[in-house]
């Protein structure tokens, strides 16, 4: 069953091998332009997500036991607890590059449960997808089914003036960041102390075997950006001193990037999920 969501790349259209080829398809939307478009439906169901899920309720209350342990669910649970292991190594690594994952991971230890988070970028929007959950409704941002890259910065800036009392931290790739790094400037200038942390690994997608034109970027100074615009610029390359700067950063009541350098070898693949609707 597809819940309010688009069959887009996110979800691989709604097709196999992603999802099983011979499964039923039953799809909500509010929207009745969506149900159908993209992939085929068994089922089509136009209405308000929370209103038709009652409903399903309502009609099942008392046929079963949602508590029960089923084979499905104990599927589903051995797949998280795997793809988790496979996590957790790069998670808490204290080498050098620093692993994406561990700057994801100092992230989501850092930032509040009512924090916003804006995440942009390829290598690193992934592993942020992976590692860092969101708590609280209407909090979490990205470049969407579209893949706009370099909305980071802007969604950051719209986000604090929106809800200027929540912390707001931009979890960029250095790629996607420089589409519009100028708009630090807008927010210096608008007081609007976002907090830019820049995964460093020195390309698109970085290019271990340097075959592809135009992918190399350097391993670029960003910080310094916020000397000239009167913000406040960290760079950071070992693990254990992301936190601090992180905090740093924050304290300083003003607009910020945190650059930290990340291994251009990483590649963020479906870790966790991949298996679990094939």
């Amino acid at each position: 069953m597809f819940l309010g969501t688009r069959f887009n790349y996110v979800i691989s259209h709604g097709r196999a091998p992603r999802f099983n080829a011979d499964a039923k398809v039953i799809q909500v939307n509010i929207d009745p332009a969506e149900i159908g478009r993209g992939r085929p439906v068994d089922v089509g169901i136009v209405g308000d997500a929370k209103a038709v899920l009652g409903q399903m309720l309502s009609l099942v209350r008392g046929k079963f036991e949602p508590q029960k342990e089923t084979p499905w669910i104990d599927a589903l649970r051995e797949q998280d607890i795997k793809g988790q292991a496979r996590l957790e190594p790069f998670m808490h690594s204290d080498e050098t590059p620093i692993h994406p994952l561990r700057l994801c991971k100092e992230v989501r230890d850092f930032l509040p449960r009512d924090g916003i988070l804006v995440v942009d970028g390829q290598e690193i929007l992934n592993y942020g997808r992976q590692s860092i959950p969101t708590y609280t409704p209407g909090h979490r941002l990205n470049s969407g089914p579209f893949g706009t890259m370099g909305v980071g910065v802007p969604f950051g800036v719209g986000a604090k003036a929106a809800k200027p009392d929540k912390p707001v931290l931009v979890l960029h790739g250095d790629g996607s960041f420089g589409m519009n790094a100028m708009e630090m400037d807008t927010a210096v200038r608008h007081h609007l102390p976002i907090v830019t942390v820049i995964s460093l690994n020195g390309g698109w997608t970085a290019d271990p075997e340097g075959g592809k034109i135009g992918r190399q970027l350097g391993y670029q100074r960003y910080e310094k950006l916020m000397d000239a615009f009167g913000g406040h610029g960290e760079y950071v390359e070992n693990p254990a001193d992301i936190r601090p700067a992180l905090e740093r950063a924050f304290a300083s009541g003003k607009a910020a990037i945190v650059n930290v350098k990340t291994d251009f070898r990483a590649r963020a693949t479906t870790m966790r999920f991949s298996n679990y609707m094939t």
